[in-house]
């Protein structure tokens, strides 16, 4: 009979405790499977598995593929940039900086995992340059173990991982989404009655502000499954629409135009129908809204509310059925982040450029070492939101995995000893891996600490390659410590500061259409104040979100008064312009 604590922990999240078995059983794999065909560095496969390693097998098939596309492109960079400088350290290091530059940059620029293929084209090819620098006629063969080791570590994943965790988690987010449009419909329709308070006010505002988060997590769950794209674009479209009925029906309840205010009974009748469908699924064949009467809803106070109700069922019945071909229409634009995309460039380049130039002032055997841990971490997170909290929990794992690294070569293995004996001796290592996995807390420091305990440790190879390993080791946590102190000093990015970043550019773009801003600008202002405005719900900084929805929606509202003599003008009814 198992210990009561053990029992315990084995039964107190399932799910996650079978993924870290799953993915540290795929590990050991594939590091077994590199050392039998005798690739450099076959620990790298290891490090594959459980960096690709996701919750379910959409995801791991979606990272897993772009794993490969930036292991193989930052392959090959490095290759090119040793043939080319290989005599002439100073212009390697430039073009090492401008390439992790570029790279950092373009994570910026795009979303979860075509991010991390190009934060994984930028310190691939730094691994392939530095890691045995002094002897450039190698790094083919380098190049060739890190893909190599890429391609098994992949394939060990998908076999065992991907066989043993679920599809996705699509149900549970769009069960979620319903409940979540029913909650916000219903409390509208509470408002038009005028007997919400103070508190409920609050709670329609959290309501709204968990669309955010349901817009953040459509990447994570998604990705992947069959019709990713396609769904995710129809989730995506739901959440403004429902946004914009929140907007409006503010805005209603709060006019005293007495034309509107004939409008709210109705109004509360066609939220109240539009909630039981959310609430209750909703199939394909649903009628539409009709007013409380049994009419067709008319022209006027009601049509632009009516029409992003009409909408927001629509997506809904979108997303029940299978995908189709093409992505259909888009209520969103999500503008370029360029001015996060310079700060992650500049960034990288003013943590890269100085340490590389320590390297070559000094002239220090594990230089290259160090410069790697600097690559590696400032690529990792020069675009990365989470910052002092995520750096923290990396840098532990980092201390912890090379503290048992030296630890494992001294006492544990202190003389070369046979690869089986190596690979075995891995398995308690693994076994804490697991555990670690398991915590939802601990997972992020787990990773790290698996990932640099088996580059230190090496253990395909029967003595550790390059410099001493407490000059490795050494050389590893002067790199990686720098890059974090500057992270923090240098343009310190966190989910604060981003958020500062979008309510600047959403005032910005009201102040342009109060300004008179005319063709598209004006014409698409709706779709990128949608975009941002969810973005901005994300996550939580230090300012309340339910405030930060508040301020989306009063901009939706004044934006559409500004924008309404010009739509007048030219003919246009804005209702049927902003959800078609």
């Amino acid at each position: 009979m198992l210990p009561t604590g053990l029992r315990s922990f084995l039964e107190r999240d399932p799910p996650r405790l079978r993924f870290g078995l799953a993915t540290v059983a795929a590990a050991w794999l594939a590091i077994v499977l590199a050392a039998a065909l005798d690739l450099p560095n076959g620990h790298w496969a290891g490090v594959t598995v459980l960096t690709v390693s996701q919750p379910t097998r959409g995801l791991l098939f979606e990272k897993c593929l772009w794993r490969l596309v930036g292991t193989t492109a930052g392959a090959l960079v490095g290759i090119g940039l040793l043939a080319a400088f290989a005599t002439h350290p100073a212009a390697a290091l430039v073009g090492l900086t401008a390439w992790l530059a570029c790279c950092a940059g373009m994570s910026a620029l795009v979303r979860h995992f075509r991010s991390y293929g190009a934060v994984l084209a930028g310190y691939t090819c730094a691994i392939v340059a530095l890691i045995d620098f002094d002897h450039p006629a190698s790094v083919q063969h380098i190049a060739f173990g890190r893909i190599a080791c890429t391609v098994i570590g992949v394939l060990a994943a998908t076999a065992v991982t991907g066989l043993l965790m679920p599809p996705s988690g699509r149900r549970s987010l769009l069960d979620r989404a319903r409940q979540s449009g029913a909650e916000l419909l219903e409390r509208c329709s509470g408002l038009l009655t005028g007997s919400l308070g103070a508190a409920d006010q609050g709670a329609l505002l959290a309501v709204v502000a968990r669309l955010g988060d349901l817009d953040a997590e459509a990447d994570e769950v998604l990705g992947g499954a069959p019709g990713a794209r396609w769904r995710k674009r129809r989730l995506r479209n739901l959440l403004a629409s429902l946004l914009l009925v929140a907007s409006r029906t503010r805005a209603l309840a709060r006019s005293d135009d007495p034309v509107q205010a004939q409008a709210p009974p109705e109004l509360k009748a066609l939220l109240d129908q539009a909630a039981l469908r959310f609430r209750y699924k909703d199939s394909p064949g649903s009628t539409p809204l009709a007013s409380a009467d049994g009419r067709p809803a008319v022209a006027g106070p009601l049509a632009d509310t009516r029409a992003a109700l009409t909408a927001a069922l629509a997506d809904l019945r979108d997303l029940e059925r299978a995908p189709v071909v093409g992505n259909g229409p888009a209520r969103l634009e999500t503008p370029l982040d360029w001015q996060g995309a310079v700060r992650a460039a500049t960034r990288t380049a003013l943590c890269v450029l100085p340490m590389g130039l320590a390297w070559l002032v000094t002239g220090w055997a594990a230089g290259s070492l160090m410069l790697l841990g600097t690559c590696v971490f400032v690529t990792l997170l020069s675009a990365n939101e989470l910052g002092a909290a995520m750096i923290r929990r990396i840098v532990l794992g980092v201390l912890a995995g090379i503290g048992l690294a030296l630890a494992f070569r001294a006492f544990v293995l202190p003389h070369p000893a046979g690869l089986t004996v190596l690979l075995l001796a891995l398995v308690p290592v693994l076994c804490v891996t697991a555990a670690g996995l398991t915590f939802r807390l601990t997972a992020v420091s787990t990773v790290e600490f698996n990932n640099f305990f088996l580059m230190m440790s090496q253990p395909t190879h029967l003595t550790p390659l390059g410099p001493p390993l407490a000059h490795q080791g050494l050389a590893m946590l002067v790199g990686i410590g720098v890059a974090a102190l500057a992270l923090h000093l240098v343009m310190p990015l966190d989910i604060e500061r981003r958020k500062r970043r979008l309510r600047q550019a959403l005032a910005g773009d009201l102040a342009e259409l109060a300004g008179g801003a005319s063709g598209k600008r004006r014409a698409n202002w709706e779709a990128r104040t949608l975009s941002r405005g969810l973005r901005l719900l994300a996550g939580r900084g230090r300012r309340d979100r339910t405030a930060d929805a508040e301020d989306v929606l009063n901009m939706l509202e004044r934006g559409r008064t500004l924008r309404a003599p010009s739509d007048a003008f030219e003919g246009r009814d804005p209702s049927v312009r902003s959800v078609a």
